[in-house]
């Protein structure tokens, strides 16, 4: 991984100047509920980057190839991601408080982030990143996908193209681990698991709850309304939810046979549209 050092100061691949700013359809995002808690939802988890990446980098000190990778790399298109993501909200919804509730959800965020445990080895924690990035990737692309609006469908994708590279990084990362850990597939597989149970959990449930806030000022929000936007969200992200794209990069750390993929993904992506109530045109 030494030949990542070469790569870091390459010219990053955008920009916020690169998104058309000024070309934002506010008219086609006005009444856009769920459009609205997935954009400001991301925002809020993206600009709080660095509060995980302190434990990331601690985690991998001994190691400067993804220490440096993290810090001057990953990082930094997390942030740009988040920057991005808060600009689009306040441009296409000029009514919100972003900064002041974002401070309320980031107090509340880096107390849980605090008590979140990264796997006991190195080479576990890549495979549980990997499965962020997956869930990342999926959730970005079918934001593109049912965005109305041109400017957020542009910057969903491009932020979905970092997040799949930072997939990619992170395979080859626990590919390397693993020729010295020698993990076996069951300890890799509880890791995946682990990580996919924690997707619906914490950040997303936090960042909701203050999205949901900025909706309905002084209205109560409680386990109820949760369940109930959960399965609005899903329904609506189910349509267009790259499910089969998801499944092939979750058990990618596996390395299974051919076959053997093949028999897993059969029984996997049916269950999958189902649980997300998806219809059969979303395949991808």
């Amino acid at each position: 991984m030494a030949r990542e050092r070469n790569t870091l100061t390459l010219r990053q691949r955008w920009t916020l100047d690169d998104i058309p700013w000024g070309r934002i359809d506010a008219h086609a995002m006005s009444g856009q509920e769920i459009l609205f808690y997935l954009v400001l939802g991301a925002s809020f988890i993206e600009t709080a980057t660095d509060t995980y990446t302190r434990n990331l980098l601690d985690h991998y000190a001994s190691d400067p190839d993804i220490s440096l990778w993290l810090s001057a790399r990953w990082q930094h298109e997390e942030l740009q991601h988040g920057a991005a993501l808060r600009r689009y909200a306040e441009t296409a919804w000029p009514h919100i408080d972003w900064a002041g509730t974002y401070a309320r959800f980031f107090q509340e965020f880096a107390a849980k982030c605090a008590e979140d445990s990264l796997e006991p080895s190195c080479g576990l924690e890549a495979v549980s990143r990997c499965i962020v990035e997956m869930g990342t990737a999926s959730y970005y692309l079918t934001l593109s996908r049912l965005s109305p609006d041109p400017v957020l469908a542009r910057l969903a994708g491009l932020i979905r193209e970092d997040e799949v590279r930072h997939y990619k990084y992170f395979l080859r990362y626990f590919h390397a681990y693993q020729d010295k850990e020698k993990t076996g597939r069951l300890r890799i597989f509880r890791a995946i698991l682990r990580r996919l149970r924690m997707i619906d959990m914490s950040d997303s449930s936090i960042a909701l709850k203050y999205a949901y806030g900025m909706l309905h000022p002084g209205a109560s929000y409680d386990k109820q309304i949760y369940r109930e936007l959960q399965k609005k969200i899903r329904h609506t992200m189910g349509r267009r939810f790259p499910i089969e794209m998801s499944a092939k990069m979750a058990l990618k750390p596996l390395d299974l046979s051919p076959s053997v993929q093949r028999t897993v993904l059969s029984i996997l992506t049916p269950i999958s549209r189902y649980v997300l109530g998806t219809s059969r045109e979303a395949r991808t």
